[in-house]
């Protein structure tokens, strides 16, 4: 059995990656072209001569569309704070007193979440602040869930089904 010293030796914090998406400006012409192969693929149909031109063509400029969003998602490391220095963080940000805001002030606290929680880049709160300044705030609610998630979360230990398909199929071969 282990000592508490050797688990603490082995103790490590939760990490997630985000994509995030610089250039999210590309989606509207993604789903266009998306829209032009749907409506190639039904004017032109199935037949036993193969894939229409028209069809190939728009399914090469949504599949260049993905790969410019691809190339324009950075990813950002993200490690989880422990139980300290997350109460650090919320004490540090309380709640403003013309508001409800809860546990902590709503405005300060998710950008100074992120700097805190930044591993790769790291992020300072003046930089999180133009971050947060510049994404939606769809992508802001998106970055933010994660962040939650990450340090509120517990962590189960995973196991993949698809990878245990694979090694059980290639045992039988």
């Amino acid at each position: 059995m282990q000592s508490i010293d050797d688990i603490l030796g082995q103790m490590r914090l939760p990490e997630r990656v985000y994509p995030l998406c610089v250039r999210p400006d590309l989606q509207a012409e993604w789903e266009q072209a998306e829209a032009e192969l749907e409506a190639a693929q039904r004017s032109t149909g199935d037949s036993l001569a193969g894939v229409s031109t028209a069809v190939k063509s728009a399914a090469k400029k949504v599949q260049q569309l993905e790969a410019e969003m691809a190339e324009h998602t950075i990813p950002i490391t993200l490690r989880a704070l422990t139980h300290k220095a997350w109460s650090d963080l919320v004490a540090a940000h309380p709640p403003r007193e013309d508001s409800e805001d809860g546990s902590w002030n709503a405005e300060t606290f998710g950008p100074a979440l992120l700097a805190a929680c930044a591993a790769a880049p790291a992020i300072d709160v003046e930089k999180a602040n133009a971050l947060v300044d510049r994404m939606t705030m769809g992508q802001w609610n998106d970055l933010q869930r994660v962040l939650f998630n990450l340090n509120a979360s517990g962590v189960d230990v995973p196991k993949s089904w698809r990878a245990s398909a694979v090694l059980a199929s290639s045992k039988k071969r």
